[in-house]
């Protein structure tokens, strides 16, 4: 998981991102979904619009088995609108491996982050 928020966190890196999911994985980012790759990567896309830079802090993961875990952190972005201050939005996750595959690492196939979208844009 932190290679996974290090790309996350890494704007050039949308291809790497995806490869994180199965090829029909499903991504619930708040309000908004995604089924399977091609709508991954536009998602992803979307989410950096307005985001200069963010920096995930997961600071708990409690296991849920032998494929599911939940996380819970924060995320610090700083707004292209306003360069100089950065918002924090709390958040949690669930996440859904597939099982392992021989000669590949990890993938989830669901992964759903929960967070009050309208901290993102910093004025809450």
């Amino acid at each position: 998981m932190e290679d996974f928020y290090r790309t996350s966190d890494t704007e050039s890196l949308h291809e790497k991102y995806v490869h994180s999911f199965t090829d029909d994985a499903t991504l619930i980012m708040g309000p908004k979904q995604a089924q399977g790759a091609s709508e991954i990567l536009t998602l992803r896309h979307g989410l950096w619009t307005h985001v200069a830079s963010r920096h995930h802090t997961p600071t708990r993961i409690f296991f849920g088995g032998n494929d599911e875990i939940m996380l819970y952190g924060g995320v610090n972005y700083r707004l292209k609108a306003d360069p100089e201050k950065d918002v924090y939005v709390p958040w949690a996750g669930r996440v859904v491996f597939a099982p392992k595959t021989e000669g590949e690492g990890m993938k989830m196939r669901f992964y759903q982050v929960y967070l009050d979208p309208s901290a993102q844009s910093g004025k809450k």
